[in-house]
């Protein structure tokens, strides 16, 4: 069900489900919290769940402005938890998601229960900015389509482009019809959010259990950077999945549900 709440100044739209322990789900650049779908169905049999639209992205409101930072997603985050009654919570971020995710468990410990951090960085690497930066000067100049298959060939992993194209085609007619399209200057200033973020050395300040879980074909985020993050939270879980690319949350679906859920599962109160 879709519902809105005033948070930090802004009008915060949200999917809610389930019932349980409170999961709150954040999704990557660009995108709409309604993203979770497929990872909903396996959460809400389990947890309450929150699927929040990020500032400039689908019903939210998009403030006009060149930069958003990850601090004010993150206040946007806390600013819902407080006006629909949520004391702390579990988390998943995907990529941007998990940019917010990672600020909120270094700044508000006490707010968070755990966290999955799902295709995402501590900081721009050199290959990782050089593309944030193609996308963001590319919107606007492509046509919808274009653009859309130059974000498509960046975020799933080479692999499965060449065995799963229909589901990509498919895809991308899903997102040329979605009702709630994101405005250019939002996008981009998501883009610069994500560009100015920087938290590697405070990771070590994370206190709530947590799992890591990246592709090892993932264009945006290497390897190394992967580990390197993982390594710098105390006890963080690792799994890599082999051949998975950005998208690696909907290239291997269930076996993405099952690792998470398992995850999650174990630390229940």
């Amino acid at each position: 069900m879709t519902k809105q709440c005033k948070a930090n100044g802004l009008t915060i739209s949200y999917e809610e489900s389930g019932a349980g322990e409170p999961l709150i789900l954040l999704m990557g650049l660009g995108a709409p919290g309604s993203k979770w779908a497929p990872h909903i169905a396996a959460y809400e049999k389990h947890f309450h769940v929150y699927a929040l639209d990020n500032r400039g992205a689908g019903q939210s409101d998009k403030p006009v402005s060149y930069s958003y930072t990850i601090e004010e997603m993150a206040r946007d985050t806390i600013g819902f938890m407080d006006a629909v009654g949520i004391e702390s919570a579990h988390f998943n971020g995907i990529s941007m998601g998990g940019a917010i995710t990672q600020y909120l468990a270094v700044n508000y410990p006490e707010r968070v229960r755990s966290i999955i951090l799902t295709n995402t960085f501590p900081s721009c690497c050199v290959s990782f900015r050089r593309a944030i930066e193609i996308l963001r000067e590319a919107c606007g100049q492509l046509d919808g389509i274009t653009f859309g298959r130059l974000g498509q060939w960046m975020i799933f992993a080479q692999p499965f482009q060449e065995t799963d194209e229909t589901y990509m085609l498919d895809s991308e007619l899903a997102d040329m019809a979605a009702p709630y399209p994101m405005p250019g200057y939002a996008y981009k200033a998501q883009c610069n959010a994500i560009l100015g973020f920087d938290i590697l050395k405070e990771l070590p300040k994370v206190k709530a259990p947590a799992l890591v879980v990246g592709g090892d074909r993932d264009l945006f985020v290497p390897v190394e950077v992967t580990k390197a993050m993982c390594d710098a939270i105390p006890g963080a879980k690792l799994y890599m999945a082999q051949n998975g690319g950005h998208v690696q949350h909907w290239e291997q679906l269930e076996k993405y549900n099952q690792v998470t859920l398992d995850f999650l599962l174990a630390q229940l109160h």
